[in-house]
């Protein structure tokens, strides 16, 4: 083939043209990558290493172990990590279920109670009931967290508010039988408040039986989420 002639045409000339330019941009390429900035810091070309700009960054999806120890707080300061951070946990003891049956304001059980700090907490509670000694089939003991439970309260404010309840199910006759049951609830506070722990229960036939006859225990944690 005479190259010369080649390079003599218009076609000839812009396949030069295309390799020197294809040439340059590959020198520039490596020059860019293989450039070390001195502190890594200024977001300007050539970019440093790994990278990238802010608006490039969906959010949440850095995650901590990624941002170096140094940076962590600036990084993180407008979304604080406060989940698992603060815990509480109580427990309540085998506590024998007063009454059963009736009016829940007239005969309900003071178990016990914990406290709560300012914050959003996923509270936990598993619940033990025992038969103590052996009574009528068909009672459905029953345990309850209030916060702001107040007998003396008009309509539903006297309820306050549920942090979880656990009941419902009948408990075998036959003593030493035990029923168990759990519940998780999300509740928010906006200063230290007091959780309390009741006991109740109904029957199904809506009598009075099983009264004094059941133990209730119950463990309960709480995680702040928020």
């Amino acid at each position: 083939m005479n190259f010369k002639k080649v390079l003599n045409t218009k076609a000839g000339r812009l396949l030069v043209a295309g390799v020197l330019g294809a040439g340059v941009l590959v020198g520039i390429t490596v020059a860019a990558n293989g450039a070390t900035r001195p502190d890594c810091k200024t977001l300007s070309y050539p970019l440093c290493p790994r990278s990238v700009a802010a608006s490039q960054v969906v959010d949440n999806s850095i995650p901590k172990s990624k941002i170096a120890p140094a940076d962590r707080e600036a990084f993180l300061k407008n979304t604080p990590d406060v989940y698992g951070k603060a815990g509480v946990s109580a427990t309540i003891k085998p506590t024998v279920i007063k009454t059963l049956g009736g009016k829940y304001f007239d005969g309900f059980t003071e178990l016990g109670s914990f406290k709560l700090q300012k914050g959003t907490w996923l509270v936990n509670t598993s619940v033990t009931f025992n038969r103590a000694a052996a009574g009528a089939a068909g009672s459905m003991p029953q345990v309850g967290l209030r916060i702001g439970q107040d007998p003396t309260a008009a309509g539903d404010a006297k309820w306050g508010t549920d942090v979880g309840t656990v009941g419902g199910v009948a408990i075998s006759p036959a003593k030493g039988h035990d029923l168990f049951g759990s519940t998780v609830k999300v509740v928010m506070v906006t200063a230290e408040t007091t959780v309390g722990v009741y006991g109740f229960g109904y029957n199904q036939d809506q009598g009075s039986a099983g009264g004094g006859e059941i133990t209730a225990a119950a463990s309960i944690v709480a995680v702040q989420v928020g």
